[in-house]
């Protein structure tokens, strides 16, 4: 019998090939057990990824309160409302679990997320295994979903969340500012105190990794590497809750009876610089966030008006150059090609330079600043902190301009118009009056706390930030100041603001609103009133 010598042949060459692959699988093998990488990636790492588990520990977002100790800023809990829409989650027709009726379902929620039912009913329609009932189920409060549930609605389920709230609605609002959850869920401060402190109010996420099996659970007598988060600071405001709704009050009066664009109030413990109220109107609401303009009450720039008189007229007489009895002619004052006039536009005949200052004269502080010069007058301003920053511990904060170049913007420079400055710097400026020519630096902050070790970590001070003028000016400014509102003088521009309650000394000012096509605005109303002011006078 003739022997198959290729069947033998081919077997014998099969077991070669078999023998070659298996030693390149062990030298492949070798190769991967002792690399540090293989096709540029990390094995060990991808193989440690994928058997260890790591969980998010979330850091609690830091409390604002007001230096009374009510809460301004929290976070709670919140949630949002789902619907399970695919048949396939009930298992019994007896316990439904998914929207079995989404006609009734829709009326229903329709009175509690304030959406229509038909618009609720698109929502059930949806195609799919759940869906989330937006923009009216989102972010609800435990009440609501209290409520929900009573209801005993099949399919209708929650998702917990935290979100920011804020128990006083539109109490100081500009000033504590606000935080918006953002896409991957955390909470992130966008305006005001949230924003200019959002790292320490935010904290640091802790997490716990430990080695999973292939169903994911825990590997038994496995270590467990956890670091706690740490939770967010809390922050108190120097704000005066009593005084700050003494504030809102006033201007939700001044809103019902006045029609005006926006109205400011700011009050500052004189003596060490702490902002203890400050409100504006419009305001908003950081729970809705319903902003329809910006009027932010501390860093706000605008034209000051007559105000400003305040500081050339102590520059003057810091300088030695100023005579309150000496007298000039009111009215109107030519400067080159143009004219400086007073507010009434024919002024009151010969005066005193102490009653031009009552009289809110701009003629009176044309004549001063000219007479102090360019660089003096500035000079003097940015003394008393005009043209910079405060560093006051709020976001967005403005330096204000101030830059005269020729004569006839030093003379409106003189009397408040021609440079920009915050309510914040004019807080800042009058400080001095209070403390015999030493400025103080404003703030609001009054102290950080740890939650947890009630450790004060920061702590806001009175800060002196040098002199600005003489006790001596200092006191000829505060009695002038005084008679501009304490008087019987029909012509005083103040003496609306006189109180039998406390001897309070001011400054009044009106500002002409710049136009968007150059110059200033026209009309009776197209101004900026304002007031600087001190009380009570003998402290």
């Amino acid at each position: 019998m003739k022997k198959n010598n290729s069947v033998i042949s081919l077997n014998y060459y099969g077991l070669i090939a078999i023998v070659l692959l298996f030693l390149v699988f062990i030298f492949k093998l070798i190769y991967i057990s002792s690399a540090d990488k293989v096709d540029g990636v990390d094995i060990k790492a991808v193989a440690a990824s994928r058997k260890t588990a790591t969980r998010t520990l979330t850091a609690s977002r830091g409390t604002i309160y007001s230096s009374n100790g009510e809460t301004l800023a929290k976070n709670v809990n919140s949630y949002i409302v789902i619907a399970y829409i695919s048949p396939a989650r009930t298992t019994n027709p007896k316990y439904p679990h998914h929207v079995v009726d989404k006609e009734y379902t829709a009326e229903v929620l329709s009175k509690y997320l304030n959406m229509t039912s038909e618009y609720i009913l698109t929502l059930l329609n949806y195609k799919g295994y759940q869906v989330e009932l937006r923009p009216g189920g989102l972010n609800i409060s435990e009440k609501l979903k209290q409520e929900i549930e009573a209801l005993d609605l099949p399919g209708i389920d929650f998702i917990a969340s935290t979100k920011r709230y804020y128990p006083f609605g539109d109490f100081a609002s500009y000033v504590i500012g606000y935080a918006k959850k953002q896409d991957d869920g955390s909470i992130k401060g966008e305006l005001g105190i949230e924003s200019y402190f959002d790292d320490e109010l935010t904290g640091e996420n802790g997490y716990t990794k430990y080695e999973q099996d292939a169903y994911g659970y825990k590997i038994a007598d496995t270590p467990v590497i956890e670091v706690d988060a740490k939770d967010g600071l809390d922050v108190y405001l120097t704000i005066d809750s009593n005084i700050q709704m003494y504030l809102e009050d006033a201007l939700k009066s001044l809103s019902d009876n006045y029609k005006f664009e926006s109205a400011i109030v700011t009050i500052a413990n004189a003596k060490t610089g702490a902002i203890v109220g400050s409100a504006s109107s419009p305001s908003f609401n950081p729970n809705i966030l319903n902003i329809t303009s910006w009027n932010a009450p501390i860093v706000n720039a605008y034209e000051p008006g007559s105000t400003m008189k305040i500081y050339s007229f102590m520059a003057a007489i810091e300088e030695g150059i100023y005579n309150g009895d000496s007298t000039y002619m009111s009215g109107s004052l030519k400067i080159g090609k143009n004219s400086v006039t007073d507010w009434n536009k024919v002024g009151w005949g010969k005066i005193t330079y102490d009653k031009g200052f009552a009289y809110s004269s701009n003629v009176a502080a044309t004549n001063l600043g000219l007479a102090l010069g360019k660089d003096l007058l500035v000079e003097y301003y940015k003394k008393f902190g005009f043209g910079s920053k405060t560093g006051i511990e709020i976001s967005n904060e403005y330096s204000g301009i101030l830059n005269p170049k020729y004569e006839i913007e030093v003379a409106n420079v003189s009397f408040g118009q021609g440079l920009t400055t915050t309510p914040v710097q004019n807080i800042q400026a009058l400080t001095s009056l209070a403390n015999g020519g030493i400025l103080l630096k404003p703030y609001i902050v009054e102290k950080i706390v740890n939650h947890d070790t009630k450790e004060v970590v920061y702590e806001g001070s009175r800060k002196e930030l040098g002199r600005a003028v003489s006790e001596t000016t200092v006191s000829k400014m505060l009695d002038l100041m005084y008679d501009v509102v304490n008087t019987d003088d029909t012509n005083a521009s103040g003496r609306v603001y006189k109180t039998d309650n406390t001897t309070l000394v001011g400054k009044t000012g009106t500002a002409q609103i710049p136009s968007s096509k150059g110059g200033y605005e026209s009309g009776t109303y197209a101004n900026i009133r304002s007031f600087a002011g001190l009380f009570p006078y003998d402290n």
